[in-house]
């Protein structure tokens, strides 16, 4: 992780400390104070509930070095004065300190966006770097103005790589991270309408996405999805000279093409595999054809890299790849009946694709049944897309549905007009009771965060084992 001296610090920051003959310095960096474990600045960021100030006591407890806050009323009232940095806004300059520590280390970055896929690319290409070297890379999801500078600075002076999420939900975010990123290779996995309430219409979220390419300096890598029409329309509006352009998808002559995607059941799924010129067989411990597409956007960006990685060590590397928390985790209950977790998170795009697994695991005799919840950030088109839903989810003719959220009734009653048993239920826990009571041998559990369906997982869980819950 970063480490300064408070004097660095304060030259970075262009902070204000109290004079101090006390030699101080930190390592590591959290803006969490429960997070600090000794040694680390601790950033007193504003939230929504509340004011890191308020924590200040908490982190100093736990061993935090130095202090980054706003009130200079506290170089009077801190215990230990001479270990805080004072300035305007704390976010603003742990800004600063993040592009001072990329520009410091210089280390080769994949930037990751997109508006399905990106987690899983992000996690995907971190595996295969990991197995061939020490790197960084973003933690959970933080992809935003908090996440990204603070994935900058996780990065080590030992560290070979560094992977970094960028998220957005509007326009000119992500133009400001990929400023502060500076990515040798930048990604964008694929487009759908998320976030949609926030544009006008997909095109101004092609181009919200594009805006990674502001980032990146002449020569370096722009790897996009052939396949998404909406892309190469946007690509076609932009000026990228100066960038080499990469593409993945199932057309001939990309630089990684994709073909032969089949669902191997629950033991995950199988494809092949040209990446820049060489063909190879994969198979993957992950479910949904789906993710072929994701296999091959971090393989072309890995690659494109590290050029001299061969494709073997990629090709084992994705063979041995364990898909994160919360995204497509197949759970086995007490009962030896299963789970897929995918209740991280939601969009048309991403639903469509869970759907697809469904149908893919029922059309190899496995019973399945869905329980589903809204989609956030849709705008006025919310209900639209969530009929849409109710249609792609009686296609899949599923055992049953249950639902969660404030579209319940009119996805219910669409389901039942097409002769598909399903419930609306009031919470994510009742929906977990609901199922339990229902035959199935696999049940896919997706939503927007939001609704909470990870409750859902934990219920199902903690009942089949025999617990209350």
């Amino acid at each position: 992780m970063i480490a300064l001296s408070r004097t660095k610090l304060v030259e970075v920051v262009n902070g204000e400390v109290k004079p101090s003959t006390t030699r101080l310095n930190f390592s590591g960096l959290e803006f969490d104070s429960r997070a600090i474990r000794g040694g680390e600045l601790f950033v007193a960021l504003k939230g929504a509930a509340s004011h890191g100030h308020a924590f200040l006591g908490e982190a100093f407890k736990r061993g935090a070095a130095l202090f980054l806050v706003e009130d200079p009323k506290l170089l009077d009232t801190f215990e230990e004065p001479e270990r805080l940095v004072v300035v305007k806004d704390t976010l603003t300059a742990f800004s600063a300190l993040a592009s001072f520590w990329r520009a410091e280390l210089g280390t080769p970055i994949i930037a990751v966006t997109g508006s399905v896929g990106k987690t899983t690319v992000k996690e995907m290409c971190a595996a295969l770097l990991a197995s061939q070297s020490r790197g960084a890379y973003s933690q959970k999801s933080f992809n935003n103005h908090v996440g990204v500078p603070y994935t900058l600075c996780r990065i080590a002076p030992e560290h070979k790589w560094a992977v970094i999420e960028v998220g957005m939900n509007h326009a000119g975010e992500i133009r400001v991270l990929t400023e502060l990123i500076k990515p040798d290779v930048a990604v964008v996995s694929t487009i759908a309408p998320a976030h949609i309430e926030f544009f006008k219409d997909i095109a101004g979220i092609v181009d919200a996405k594009l805006e990674i390419t502001t980032g990146l300096k002449p020569g370096a890598t722009l790897i996009i999805n052939h396949d998404s029409p909406e892309l190469l329309a946007g690509i076609a509006r932009h000026d990228l000279k100066g960038l080499r352009l990469k593409r993945f998808g199932h057309s001939e002559g990309l630089e990684a093409r994709v073909s032969g995607e089949q669902s191997l059941g629950f033991d995950g799924i199988k494809f092949g595999l040209e990446l820049e010129g060489q063909a190879v067989s994969i198979e993957m411990a992950v479910l949904g054809t789906h993710n072929a597409m994701n296999a091959a956007c971090a393989a072309l960006a890995v690659k494109s890299l590290f050029p001299e990685l061969p494709v073997d060590a990629i090709r084992a590397g994705l063979n041995s790849y364990k898909a994160p928390l919360m995204r497509l985790n197949l759970l086995a209950l007490a009962d030896g009946r299963h789970v897929l977790d995918d209740s991280y998170n939601a969009n048309p795009a991403s639903m469509q694709a869970a759907l697809e697994i469904a149908k893919d695991l029922l059309s190899s005799g496995i019973r399945t049944g869905l329980i589903l919840g809204d989609m956030l950030e849709l705008g006025s088109e919310s209900s639209k897309y969530h009929l849409e839903l109710a249609d792609q989810a009686a296609a899949v003719n599923p055992a049953f549905v249950i639902y969660v959220g404030s579209h319940g009734g009119a996805v219910v009653g669409r389901l039942i007009e097409k002769g598909i048993q399903a419930f609306k239920a009031e919470t994510p826990e009742s929906a977990a009771h609901t199922a339990l009571k229902m035959p199935f041998d696999l049940l896919l559990v997706k939503a927007s965060r939001g609704i909470g369906l990870d409750r859902s997982v934990k219920t199902l869980v903690e009942k089949s084992q025999g617990n209350p819950a």
